[in-house]
């Protein structure tokens, strides 16, 4: 799902990173891309448990309608 996502971040840190070779490129890259890295990074898990969890209900739906 954040795929997409996850690559234009990292496509935009690496121009960022080649461009703006510094220490203060170093610093926005530690500060800026890499927290946004993580909360991609969760957002993907939390994703795939909300998926999980979707599934077990339909499951559990499905064996409501079974006995009704």
């Amino acid at each position: 799902m954040f795929s997409e996502a996850r690559g234009h971040l990292e496509n935009s840190k690496s121009d960022f990173s080649e461009k703006i070779n510094d220490s203060f490129g170093d610093s926005i890259v530690r500060e800026v891309y890499e927290p946004i890295e993580n909360d991609i990074q969760k957002l993907g898990f939390a994703w795939d448990e909300a998926e999980v969890r979707k599934m077990e209900i339909m499951a559990l739906l499905m064996e409501l309608r079974t006995i009704l």
